[in-house]
């Protein structure tokens, strides 16, 4: 038990200060640099406009209106990657929705196909994160690692447990091997899901032939006064679609 705990102590810790990283080389790197790119154009404008060179100032200023409005656009994505505003505004479901649409933008090549049979009251606040981050890594790593073309989303009641799939037509991976490598915690951002899973209270399984796709499943035991005994229809036609749940391999 203190084994565990330790190692969801360590993976929090470890999340954390991957996105402290990750933050400050957006800041460093992209906004920091445009901004200051900016601020150099601004100047020689106003030194031209002062030397009587009134022509060539507006292009200056063109130039750094471009690349200010470039810099607030990533410090916008910047925060919705940190902690996605819909999510808190409108919910879960939303949040995903949006998600989705984004990825297939950035990704056109993988199709996506989500199935969300459940209502935004039969999802426990505390656990909305933790999914919608969980969906979040596990597209990430389709696009990045899995050479897929299809990929689905399951998120369902089923009794007492809330039951979140995904799964991909991809080139797979030796479970195994992963799992004897660190004990699972790390590789192609699979230890993140784990970690996020785990730390929510949640149950994780991850399911994969090489050359024949992938499945990550998640599950959580709800308390008995949220969730129903019976799957609910879809509550948020924008996100449900698709055909109900089996194995990657198998239906891919």
């Amino acid at each position: 038990m203190q084994s565990d705990l330790r190692h969801l102590a360590d993976g929090l810790l470890k999340m954390l200060e991957s996105d402290r990283a990750r933050v400050a080389a957006v800041l460093a790197d992209e906004i920091v640099s445009v901004m200051t790119m900016a601020r150099y154009l601004i100047e020689d404008a106003a030194q031209r406009l002062a030397r009587g060179e009134s022509e060539e100032a507006p292009e200056a200023l063109q130039n750094a209106s471009v690349r200010i409005r470039d810099a607030t656009h990533r410090a916008l994505a910047l925060c919705s990657e940190l902690r996605p505003k819909v999510l808190d505004d409108l919910g879960l479901l939303a949040a995903l929705a949006g998600y989705f649409r984004e990825f297939s933008q950035e990704n056109r090549a993988v199709f996506v196909s989500p199935r969300i049979t459940v209502a935004e009251s039969d999802i426990p606040a505390g656990l909305k994160l933790a999914i919608f981050r969980v969906v979040q890594a596990a597209l990430s790593n389709v696009a990045r690692h899995s050479k897929a073309s299809a990929v689905r989303v399951f998120l369902s009641m089923f009794e007492d447990e809330l039951r979140l799939g995904i799964e991909d037509n991809g080139v797979g991976f030796d479970v195994e091997r992963w799992r004897n490598r660190r004990n699972g915690r790390d590789g192609c951002g699979l230890g993140m899901i784990q970690r996020w899973v785990e730390v929510s209270g949640g149950r994780c399984h991850f399911e994969a032939i090489p050359r024949h796709g992938t499945r990550i499943s998640a599950l959580w035991r709800m308390p008995a006064a949220v969730g129903a005994s019976e799957p609910s229809e879809a509550a948020n036609p924008a996100v449900a679609a698709g055909p109900a749940e089996g194995r990657a391999h198998d239906r891919m």
